[in-house]
């Protein structure tokens, strides 16, 4: 039993690591949601590989109900977690967020060093169940709430801001990634119950298994919005065609900047916070050259501000219409990926703040 432990381990991470580099390779046919699941999936290797080392070495592994792997399986569901934040709400993640949804990891580990330092003694039990006579002492109910607290980052999916009009995804979807969430951590919860070496080495397989369908439901199943084909924009305008072959050197630029015009209104390609000069470029079939410099004669500093000035105005008129909940998802939905820069943004071409912006509306 203890070789065919060591070889489902192996296999695991074997497979982990391909699923990893099959969607690193992928990244550039979706958004930024693959690489954060390529990089979770890596996680994943780097924890099998350093439990089959031990195994491999003779060295006892680790307790599973010890504090330092509750905190871990914590923050591997946390880390979770933020692929589907991606997914819903593009943009949304930031800096300061992805600190704020570890912080409850950072936190148990300072009482729980602040509990040693108090001389508390964590006693050794190898499931759950040895613990439940003694579930009055500090150090196994502080475990049993840690061992709850592994589902807790699940539900927050259901609160992550969902992005109307950049979505990527359905709720069947985000009801079939929370179900293969759940089970995965289920699984956990049963090998900190029961210490059987069967169950142990089934939740490999449960494991592997639901990294697996993440990862195909991510390649090939989820929707990934594509952009509107630009020669289907220029059927709709009255100018006549363009092959992409041909040079646009001698195009005028008020051409250029109709079709671009006609590209925005019918993509609402702003909204994508991935938009480049080069990707807009491309869709229309000319360089970023001549695209900058028509942008430039129409009276806009750079592509940068032409990008702003319509984020500014999509967030006005979604304001307006009373379509979002607040002015923070307004501008996620407009192609802000930064509250702050999109803020500054605002106050750049309006001179104030939004307050102070539909304060004075009212007047």
């Amino acid at each position: 039993m203890h070789n065919i432990y060591l070889a489902t381990i192996f296999a695991g991470a074997l497979i982990c690591l391909l699923a990893s580099l099959l969607l690193f390779s992928r990244r550039k046919d979706g958004e930024r949601s693959r690489t954060i699941l390529s990089c979770i999936v890596l996680f994943s290797v780097f924890n099998y590989i350093t439990r089959f080392i031990n195994l491999i070495n003779g060295e006892a592994p680790q307790l599973i109900v010890s504090v330092p792997m509750l905190v871990l399986a914590i923050f591997m569901v946390i880390s979770y977690i933020m692929y589907p934040i991606e997914v819903i709400s593009p943009g949304w993640l930031n800096f300061r967020r992805i600190l704020k949804l570890y912080s409850p990891c950072l936190f148990i580990l300072v009482t729980y060093k602040i509990s040693l330092w108090a001389n508390v003694e964590y006693k050794s039990y190898n499931t759950l169940l040895d613990m439940f006579p003694l579930a009055g002492d500090f150090d196994v109910l502080f475990r049993f709430i840690l061992a709850l607290l592994v589902f807790m980052p699940i539900l927050f999916i259901f609160f992550i801001p969902y992005t109307r009009r950049y979505n990527n995804t359905d709720y069947v979807w985000i009801r079939k990634y929370v179900f293969t969430l759940s089970l995965n951590t289920l699984a956990y919860i049963l090998v900190l119950t029961f210490e059987d070496p069967i169950i142990r080495t089934l939740y490999y397989y449960v494991s592997v298994g639901c990294s697996l369908y993440i990862v195909y439901m991510e390649l090939f199943v989820r929707l990934i919005r594509k952009p509107v084909v630009a020669e289907t924009v220029l059927q709709k305008e009255k100018e006549p065609s363009t092959p992409c072959t041909e040079s646009f050197s001698k195009v005028k630029n008020t051409i250029l900047i109709d079709r671009l015009n006609a590209y925005m209104e019918n993509t609402f390609a702003w909204r994508d916070p991935d938009l480049s000069l080069n990707t807009l470029a491309q869709a229309l079939c000319t360089n970023r050259t001549t695209l900058n410099q028509a942008i430039h004669d129409n009276g806009y500093e750079s592509y940068t501000a032409y990008i702003n000035h319509l984020r500014i105005k999509d967030f006005l008129n979604q304001i307006k219409s009373k379509q979002p909940v607040n002015f923070q998802e307004a501008f996620f939905d407009a192609g802000y990926r930064s509250r702050a820069t999109a803020l500054r943004n605002f106050r750049l071409i309006t001179g104030m703040t939004p307050s102070e912006y539909f304060q004075k509306e009212q007047l």
